[in-house]
């Protein structure tokens, strides 16, 4: 099911639409450059704050913490008596991701299993001592000329980086990582092409609900050329 899009402004030339919304959550798309939620400046604009404000929402919550290079779908509780069900139905969700990365795999599919372990800036692929992870990644089409393959990465884990450190892991970065780069070519990219596509869930009333936003408009013109999945 799509609900309709509500496009909202929450300050500083940045908008966002409102993908789904019920009396206890409501789903969000996060623009790229922006935390997610509050950081230690508290005079710097984040997404939850800011929406919280706008919609006149005191106890908005952000149940997925996207990176702030990361764009897409946040899921917010709108009341703090429902956090335990809001958690629940966000991990038993189906959560799918698009990228775009450096390099051309010599796979279509790839199911990815490791162990990550949390660092101060960075998150490293361990043998022992860290949290089991797992991807499915999907290459959905390739640019030989820009060396740039467009991708769909389902997570059936939520650790933090999890996409990130799995593909530089793989030998395929995400384009404009300023961390997991495997060169400098990341800071000249506009931004990370990360993006939080699609969220499949089961509402409160059991009811199958099925999100998505559109491909950002950067991805396409990163590579010249009309992405579709």
């Amino acid at each position: 099911m799509k609900s309709p899009h509500k496009k909202i402004s929450i300050g500083s030339g940045l908008t966002t639409n409102i993908l789904f919304e019920c009396d206890e959550f409501l789903l969000a798309e996060k623009p790229a450059g922006i935390p997610v939620h509050e950081t230690k400046d508290p005079n710097r604009l984040d997404f939850t704050r800011s929406l919280a404000t706008k919609l006149g929402l005191t106890e908005l919550r952000t149940a997925n913490r996207l990176d702030l290079g990361t764009s897409g779908i946040v899921l917010l509780g709108k009341t703090q008596s429902k956090n335990k069900e809001i958690d629940f139905l966000l991990k038993e969700a189906i959560k799918e991701y698009i990228f775009l990365c450096h390099g051309i795999p010599d796979w279509k599919e790839k199911r990815f299993e490791c162990f990550l372990k949390d660092g101060n800036k960075e998150v490293k692929v361990v043998r022992s001592g860290g949290k089991k992870a797992i991807t499915e990644f999907q290459i959905l089409s390739v640019y030989p000329k820009e060396n740039i393959s467009f991708g769909m990465a389902k997570i059936l884990t939520g650790r933090r980086h999890q996409i990130r450190v799995m593909l530089r892991e793989l030998g395929f970065p995400v384009l404009g990582d300023p961390v997991y780069s495997l060169s400098n070519q990341s800071k000249k990219e506009q931004r990370m092409y990360l993006h939080s596509f699609r969220l499949c869930f089961t509402d409160f009333q059991g009811k199958k609900q099925w999100v998505e936003t559109e491909i950002p408009p950067e991805f396409s013109n990163r590579i010249g050329k009309s992405l579709s999945l």
